[in-house]
């Protein structure tokens, strides 16, 4: 048998063969990430297994050294481009970080060097040939420089396998091959560094059946193996960590990798929040029944879709996260391994809180718009309706003046005309009002009320309110509504309208000739407007703040309608009823307050 028939010649010859063949086959996936990295790395290890065959075939000392540092040189060489390749094949861009990677390039480098130059023999000291049949092997006396390229090298190489395993146990059990493949590798490549070094140091005992045959020249050949089966089950570098880990991470919405047998393997930041934890915590693997407890909804509908029933529309998830009210649609996909088999699911919480919140704007603006609409429709046959009366009064005065010559009219026309005026101007009132034009602050109850009784006409009546009530209001809209039911309660608050007094709360009764007491005085969660006068019938309370509704000849009948517009615009409700002394009430509730 001749030197290059040799075994070890041989394998060395076939693990350069098979690592070019395997860098062939990653270069043609070179778009996918961490291909590149690792064809540079398979070609790293075909020039290094050449080298050793190199090695081998020399005959002396002097010509086998030149080899020898040549592969031992590139040992950190190739730690380093492994750790890029970690660090691009699980999209750990932290890994890159010039921080980190800067100090890992520079030892490497340093001992690239040192290894060049072999300063005062501390790498080694001494090479002597080891006969073995027509070989000759190099027996090596190795310095503490050769140690510390050892500690570098399986330090890194070892920390980037440990980085990939720990990715992959985030993973769900489809994605597992890879793992298996990456993990076998580094394995081969532990073991026969084991075999090797063990006939360089005392701590263990000699593993290697063949003393200076360097077996880790060999990995190559074992680790094609577990490679050749990636490539045929098409998924070493076809398939990326955790679909993207960053993209998933970047996501606002909720995003749940659960596997096939109910484990939740990967949770995003924004599921992190929704199931009540740190963003940023690192959630260890957890059962779906467990995990999804506190939210009901989001177990009902995993549950259901991996049973393969349809979600139908029962998908709303409504909970409150830092405080606030939020909304998620939660959607579920199953997901079957090239085997059609079942490989787990996706969990997607999607968060619509502000859709939620556009939607419910949406619903009250077109509610507004519907009810302006109405007063809009209401007013249009009010004006038609009721204007007429006085166009009509005034237009035969006018025409019997012309006719006759007789002046006496003019009062009466003057009081059509000033009628229409006071219903024009109401009317103007109501069409203003709108909730989007109030401009909400604090009010002080007493000054408003006292503002609008200095605008009506009260003749006697007196007003009774509290000085320290304040709530929150638009306090012209606020003003028009003291004014409007002030005006009513003298009005109406005496059989004859005269001396009215619009008496609130517990105003006393003076009877019904005496003058009235008008009382604005607070509720709860509101005030109110009471008089102690005639009051309301039963029958007429539910129409009171009607359009139109008016008792008295000279009314316009918007008054109280403005009333209810102007509450109806702070979303306040109204109810009429009798007050102490037998007179109107008029309760105004939901009316907030600087404390709420």
């Amino acid at each position: 048998m001749g030197a290059l028939t040799h075994p070890a010649v041989v394998l060395g010859v076939l693990s350069t063969a098979l690592a070019l063949v395997i860098a062939w086959v990653t270069w043609q996936q070179r778009t996918t990430r961490g291909a590149r990295t690792y064809t540079l790395l398979m070609v790293t290890l075909a020039v290094w297994s050449t080298l050793y065959v190199g090695q081998l075939l020399v005959p002396t000392v002097a010509g086998k050294r030149p080899w020898f540092i040549a592969r031992h040189a590139m040992s950190p060489l190739f730690a380093m481009a492994f750790w890029v390749f970690a660090a691009q094949y699980t999209d750990r861009r932290e890994l890159l970080d010039g921080r980190l990677l800067a100090p890992i390039v520079a030892v490497g480098l340093a001992l690239v060097g040192l290894v060049l130059l072999n300063p005062a023999e501390l790498y080694w000291s001494a090479l002597a040939l080891d006969p073995m049949g027509p070989l000759l092997l190099l027996e090596l006396t190795l310095g503490p420089l050769f140690w510390l390229n050892c500690v570098y090298i399986f330090g890194v190489v070892a920390t980037a396998h440990v980085i990939i395993v720990d990715t992959w146990k985030r993973t769900f059990a489809s994605y597992r091959p890879p793992l298996l493949v990456m993990t076998a590798i580094g394995s081969i490549e532990f073991l026969l560094s084991l075999l090797f070094l063990s006939e360089h140091t005392a701590l263990i005992p000699v593993l290697n059946p063949w003393p200076n045959v360097q077996l880790i020249t060999y990995g190559a050949t074992l680790a094609a193996i577990p490679a050749a089966w990636s490539y045929v089950n098409d998924f070493l570098f076809d398939i990326q960590p955790l679909a993207r880990q960053a993209v998933i991470e970047s996501m606002d919405d909720a995003v749940y990798i659960v596997d096939s047998e109910g484990t939740i393997r990967y949770t995003n930041p924004p599921g992190n929040r929704l199931l009540g934890r740190f963003p940023d915590a690192d959630a260890p693997p957890e059962p779906v029944s467990a995990a999804f407890a506190p939210r009901p909804t989001l177990l009902s509908c995993y549950e259901r879709a991996v049973a393969g029933d349809a979600l139908g529309d029962d998908t709303i998830l409504t909970c409150e996260i830092d405080g606030e009210q939020r909304f998620y649609d939660i959607g579920v996909s199953t997901i079957a391994n090239s085997m059609g088999e079942d490989a787990g699911a996706v969990v997607v919480g999607r968060d619509i809180t502000e859709e939620h919140r556009q939607r419910g704007q949406l619903e009250v603006r077109t509610a507004q718009l519907e009810r302006q609409n109405e007063r809009l429709e209401q007013f249009g046959q009010y004006v038609s309706h009721d204007l007429r009366n006085p166009i009509q009064v005034a237009s035969g005065y006018v025409e019997l003046a012309r006719e006759t010559g007789d002046l006496s009219r003019l009062d009466d026309i003057d009081r059509a005309i000033r009628r229409m005026g006071e219903m024009v101007e109401d009317l103007r009132e109501l069409t203003a009002v709108d909730r989007d034009s109030l401009e909400v602050e604090r009010v002080n109850v007493a000054r408003a009320a006292h503002t609008a009784w200095a605008h009506v006409d009260t003749g006697g009546a007196t007003l009774r309110v509290p000085e320290n009530d304040i709530i929150l209001a638009d306090e012209d809209y606020l003003f028009h509504v003291f004014e409007n039911l002030f005006r009513n309660s003298v009005e109406h608050g005496r059989p004859d309208g005269t001396g009215a007094d619009a008496a609130v709360g517990d105003g006393t009764t003076l009877g019904d000739d005496g003058p009235l007491t008008v009382t604005v005085s607070p509720l709860e969660d509101g005030f109110f407007v009471a008089d102690d006068g005639v009051g309301i019938p039963a029958d007429d309370r539910d129409s009171v703040l009607d359009h139109g509704h008016s008792t008295a000849e000279e009314g316009t009948g918007l008054g109280m309608s403005i009333v209810r517009t102007i509450a109806d615009a702070h979303e306040w409700s109204v109810a009429v009823t009798e007050s102490a002394n037998g007179g109107a009430r008029f309760e105004f509730r939901n009316v907030g307050s600087p404390g709420d």
